[in-house]
C-alpha cells in the first residue's frame, strides 16, 4: 500500500482478526530479501501505479506476486490505456498461458490484437473513439466479468443500505 496508509490497512486488518504483514510500496525490495515465497496471498492497495510492465517497480512487484493468489485494489484501473489493465494482469497471469478467458489462453495476443486495431485509426478521432468504446466492452465481457469486483458509491448505496444505517456508515 501507499506509504500514508500503511497504519491504515494495519487497523483495519487486525478489526477483521487478520494476521498478515503490511508493507509500503517503496519497500518492495525489503519483501523480496526477505523471501515472498513465504506468502500464499498478496493484496495491492493503489494498483493502478503498476499499469506501466516498464518500470523497475512492476518487475519487482511481478517477482513478488508470480505464482501467488493476488488482489488488486483499485479506483482507477485503467487511466488511458487497455494496455494498463492487461499489465496489472500480468502481474499474476502467464502473458501466453492465462487462465482468465476461456478458450483464450494468450492474454496477450487478445489484449494486442484490440490495440492493433485502435492504433490503425488513431488518426480518425470519431472512429477511434468508437473502437476504445467497442474495446472497452470487449475487455469487460470477457476479462473483467472474470477477474473483477466493482463497486460504485451509488452501488453501496443502493444494495448495502440497510447495513450501512447498521452500522451508523456514510
Amino acid at each position: 500500500c501507499p506509504p500514508v496508509l500503511k497504519d491504515y490497512w494495519v487497523r483495519v486488518l487486525s478489526d477483521f482478526e487478520v494476521a498478515a504483514d503490511v508493507e509500503s510500496l517503496g519497500k518492495l525490495d525489503k519483501v523480496i530479501e526477505e523471501g515472498s515465497d513465504r506468502y500464499k496471498y498478496i493484496f495491492i492497495d493503489e494498483a493502478h501505479r503498476f499499469r506501466n510492465a516498464d518500470t523497475e517497480n512492476f518487475s519487482k512487484l511481478h517477482k513478488i506476486c508470480y505464482g501467488k493468489k493476488v488482489v488488486l485494489i483499485s479506483a482507477t484501473p485503467q487511466n488511458n490505456y487497455t494496455t494498463d489493465i492487461a499489465n496489472q494482469i500480468f502481474l499474476f497471469q502467464q502473458k501466453n498461458n492465462s487462465t482468465i478467458i476461456p478458450n483464450e489462453k494468450n492474454i496477450e495476443g487478445f489484449f494486442n490484437k484490440l490495440n492493433s486495431n485502435l492504433k490503425k485509426n488513431k488518426d480518425d478521432k470519431e472512429k477511434y473513439l468508437k473502437i476504445l468504446k467497442e474495446n472497452s466492452g470487449v475487455i469487460r465481457d470477457k476479462v473483467l466479468r472474470n477477474i473483477m469486483i466493482r463497486r460504485t458509491r451509488t452501488e453501496i448505496v443502493k444494495y448495502y443500505d440497510e447495513d450501512l444505517k447498521k452500522q451508523g456508515l456514510k
